[in-house]
């Protein structure tokens, strides 16, 4: 029997007669220790005959403790012996059978053959006891682990085994759906869709390691989203590695994409994705672990909820179910279909195949349950299933109450006392809440301890837990042994015996795994669904009690000597993770700016995991003020967010918190952070078209500044209204203000806002040829020449800031492009789109992804612009970009044109105007509002 199949570690077999030391000391003792004990006069079925009920509890137990007195031998023995005589141990070799010798007695031949546990002739009244535990322990500890994992071939790759609990039963068809996808060559990418509880991960896994022939699909790699660190970057580093031996941090992100993709092509590479849900907006955030299904995501075509939070897993997909064939396939599990497989109106893009994962079949159900040991008859398990609809999860647990049933222990008939009233929802839901309710107190308080992890989480971080937790109740029992010798030792790992309960209940999952160094870890993991309720079912002080201690335990984590990747910054990410559930918002702010704000934002460019984590301080949304204390680290927070969502590609996010963080510090009288927060502000307003209120915005940041005498930030203010009159088209004024604020930046030896304010020199310069400009291509490429210059003094000088380079490189590849240097202008657009993408700076994408576009126009691959330009759009369109999206549309109605298509082009002509319009008046985006009224003009009728 499978050691997860268990429902009890002990079972007593005993005389009545002996019952008050059984029923008394020895069954408290035990269960005290943490230990699930099967005994007669309660788990025994009523009315069955106690023989058959002896043998169907041995069998359900992992050890059976036999308890020897005259009354035994005289009443008991020759029952229980019948029984021993036919098990398949006879000899003990197992170990299953442990005799206590309790009172003088002829012991049994059968049993004089065994070391038993003298309670009779004891050295110390402490040795027995001792002797029991240490046994119980030492068996119990070597049997501790999952279900066995099906062998799978060494060659393959699961990253992230899933805990899979016993007895996966009946999905044929489902399985037979999953081969023959794998077999076919139109589909490169398979989408299993289902809400929570259905088995996603459980058909996947049980498919991988049972119906895929691993001398077909050599190479195979099984990716869990759930997992810690477990974001889209690593799985494709981590990918690459594996399939190409490769080393995947000598190439940016979008390269080890390309790397990937080419590879998927040329071989019979089978991936699995599973959880893929975790890189949609709408499962993305710190509390994606604890957060339900919202069924209105799964069915509006439209919500955002379905957009990938990372723009690389994004282009992935999309590249998937757009490739003709490929050798290699991917299965991906997910609760919400992502936006990026389909087209306008949701049809799925053509190399995309999608199901979604319902109930299990009633006679599938039936056998399931057989097999957990549930006794009854097919009509009666059916229809007890049948009230839950057959949802795998919410079966799993009745199964597991069942089997803890008191008056009907593993008899379908203990199915009676739930409640089948209101609908299909509240009756699974109810179903786990007597699931949770029947447990004892220990085991609720380790259920919400491992809910407050966000992912699976190791055994001995548990037992360092314990540990922690338990050393006032070790010094206390130590005391109270010094007045009482008869007091049994404590056992010292009661925590894998509440571990084993909480699994064979079915609210529990773990898995065995071996690391890189060839050590065995063995974690535990909630199903979505239970870490939910069990995490709010937590009173609030057992819940930052909980924090607590998990704070501790990841403030004794030593720090990465280096930060080179996210996994480096995983404990401190845990440790502020706790000291925000635990109320500690100040303290874990101040950890935040103090060893997160600087590598997530400037190093890693993890922009998107900067705005999870900082969230987690608005405790009451973002539409209130953080959880903070202090007015001025309120405004930090705010300010911090906000740029974070600008950088991301969020600037409607973005807008709302800078202008209140300007609020704050102009009601504080803050001048010189009001400033600053102005022309933040407005670099915001500005790329959502809101040209007047930047501009006035501008203006009042530049006057604060000269009247409290701030040079630098005036030239700041200079620089970014110069940029933002170039799109004015108010050619002069705003070539005064950049010569303003690179006077400043000279005076002051400011390196790098000098590199910056000539790359806006050069983007005036290439809007200007644009309006035919006949001098304008050469001061482009002069002034991006510069920008680049001033960008390496930077590095050399004081450290090397990527965005600076992203921009030079961006507007040489530009300027080289309009002075028909198309191979230089190819070199630097390339660098430019690499260096964007691998700190993921979404705000500039947009505008390389365009040029890249004009490029392969005038390359000759019309193609190759229209895939580019169509990239750039989407990104466009979900950032609000008001003005780069009037350029990606000016560029794909010109494109249209030239192809004939005057419908689509008209379309595109019309769509470029209204966004170049922005605030009207005076405040249009000149360039691209001429251009749309010249086209509009071409193709009127």
């Amino acid at each position: 029997m499978a050691d997860s199949t268990y429902r009890y570690d002990v079972f007593i077999s005993y005389s009545t007669q002996d019952e008050a030391w059984v029923r008394g000391e020895l069954l408290q003792t035990l269960e005290k220790a943490g230990l699930r004990v099967c005994i007669d006069f309660r788990d025994f079925r009523r009315g069955a005959p106690t023989i058959s009920e002896i043998e169907r509890l041995m069998d359900a137990s992992r050890r059976t403790l036999v308890v020897l007195t005259p009354n035994y031998i005289q009443s008991e023995w020759t029952k229980f012996e019948t029984l021993l005589l036919q098990t398949f141990d006879p000899a003990n070799t197992a170990r299953r059978l442990i005799p206590l010798f309790k009172e003088p007695c002829e012991i049994p031949r059968r049993i004089q053959i065994l070391t038993y546990i003298d309670f009779v002739n004891p050295h110390s009244p402490e040795l027995p006891w001792t002797q029991l535990f240490e046994t119980l322990r030492e068996l119990l500890e070597d049997e501790f682990s999952a279900e066995p994992a099906p062998e799978t071939p060494a060659q393959w790759f699961l990253a992230h085994p899933y805990g899979m609990p016993p007895n996966f039963t009946g999905r044929k068809a489902e399985l037979q759906t999953l081969s023959n996808w794998l077999s076919n060559t139109q589909h490169p990418l398979f989408v299993l869709r289902a809400l929570g509880g259905f088995g996603k991960s459980a058909l996947t896994w049980h498919w991988l390691n049972h119906e895929v022939n691993d001398q077909q699909w050599p190479q195979v790699m099984w990716w869990s989203f759930y997992e810690e660190s477990a974001n889209f970057n690593n799985f494709l580093r981590l990918t690459l590695a594996y399939l190409t031996g490769l080393d995947p941090d000598a190439m940016p992100p979008r390269q080890q994409l390309d790397t990937l993709l080419r590879y998927l092509e040329r071989h019979p590479i089978l991936i699995v994705m599973d959880g893929f849900e975790r890189e949609l907006r709408a499962y993305s955030g710190m509390g994606a672990a604890y957060q339900g299904d919202e069924p209105s995501l799964a069915q509006d075509v439209n919500n955002d909820g379905r957009d990938c939070i990372n723009l690389i897993a994004e282009t992935f997909l999309h590249s998937l179910a757009n490739l003709p064939r490929l050798r290699g396939k991917v299965l991906m599990s997910t609760r919400l279909r992502p936006c990026a497989l389909e087209l306008h109106g949701g049809t799925l893009l053509a190399g995309c195949y999608e199901t979604e994962l319902t109930a299990m079949q009633p006679e599938d159900a039936v056998e399931f349950f057989r097999r957990q040991g549930i006794a009854g008859n097919r009509g009666e398990i059916e229809q007890a299933c049948r009230n839950y609809g057959f949802h795998p999860l919410s079966l799993r647990l009745l199964a597991g109450y069942i089997a803890q049933d008191f008056e009907h222990p593993g008899d379908i008939r203990a199915a009676a006392s739930l409640d089948v009233t209101g609908d299909l929802v509240q009756r699974r839901n109810h179903v786990l809440e007597r699931s949770y309710n029947n447990l004892p107190e220990t085991g609720r308080r380790l259920l919400g301890q491992i809910a407050c992890f966000r992912s699976p989480v190791k055994l001995m971080v548990l037992e360092a837990i314990e540990r922690g937790g338990a050393e006032a109740a070790d010094n206390a029992e130590t005391s109270r042994r010094a007045h009482s010798s008869a007091m049994p030792l404590r056992p010292l790992r009661p925590l894998q015996a509440h571990l084993r309960d909480l699994m064979n209940r079915g609210l529990l999952q773990q898995d065995t795994r071996t690391t890189r160094q060839g050590q065995r870890i063995a974690l535990f993991d909630l199903h979505p669904i239970v870490r939910r309720y069990a995490y709010g079912r937590m009173a609030d002080g057992d819940r930052t009690i909980a924090h607590g201690q998990l704070r501790d335990y990841f403030a004794a984590v030593p720090a990465a000597e280096k930060v080179t990747t996210l996994d480096d910054l995983t404990p401190v990410i845990e440790l502020y993770h706790h000291m925000v559930q635990a109320g500690q918002y100040d303290e874990a702010r101040a950890l935040f700016e103090d060893r997160l704000s600087s590598p997530l934002y400037f190093q890693l460019g993890a922009y998107q995991l900067q705005i999870e984590l900082l969230r987690a301080l608005f405790p009451q949304g973002e539409d209130q003020p953080p959880q903070l204390k202090d007015e001025g680290d309120q405004a930090w927070t705010l300010n911090e967010l906000a740029n974070s969502y600008g950088q991301s590609g969020q600037a409607g996010a973005a807008v709302p918190l800078f202008e209140r963080v300007a609020g704050i510090d102009e009601q504080r009288g803050d001048k010189k952070n009001l400033a600053i927060e102005l022309g933040n502000l407005a670099q915001q307003q500005l790329s959502i078209g809101a040209l007047q209120a930047a501009e006035a915005n501008l203006r009042r940041s530049i006057a604060l500044c000269q009247e409290i005498e701030d040079e630098f930030n005036e030239a700041i203010g200079h620089a970014e209204l110069g940029r933002l009159l170039v799109y004015r088209g108010v050619w002069v004024e705003a070539e005064q203000e950049l010569i303003i604020a690179l006077g400043i930046f000279q005076k002051e030896n400011h390196i790098q806002p000098q590199s910056y304010t000539w790359a806006y020199r050069s983007q005036a310069a290439l809007l200007q040829a644009r309006s035919g400009e006949p001098q304008a291509a050469a001061t482009a490429l002069a002034a991006a020449t510069r920008a680049l210059e001033l960008a390496d003094e930077d590095a050399r000088t004081i450290y090397p800031l990527e965005r600076d380079y992203v921009r030079a490189h961006w507007l040489l590849g530009a300027a080289h492009r309009i002075n028909g240097n198309l191979p230089q202008s190819d070199t630097h657009l390339s660098d430019a789109l690499t260096r964007c993408r691998t700190i993921n700076l979404v705000a500039a994408e947009a505008d390389i992804l365009l040029d890249l576009a004009r490029l392969r126009a005038d390359q000759g691959q019309p193609a190759e612009a229209q895939r580019l330009a169509q990239e750039a759009l989407a990104i466009t369109e979900r950032s609000g970009y008001v003005l780069k999206g009037a350029d990606v549309r000016l560029f794909l109605a010109q494109q249209a044109l030239e192809a004939g298509d005057h419908p689509q082009a008209l379309t595109h002509a019309q769509v470029a105007r209204q966004l170049a319009t922005c605030d009207g008046g005076d405040y249009v985006y000149r360039v691209a509002y001429d251009e749309a009224g010249a086209l509009l003009t071409q193709l009127s009728p």
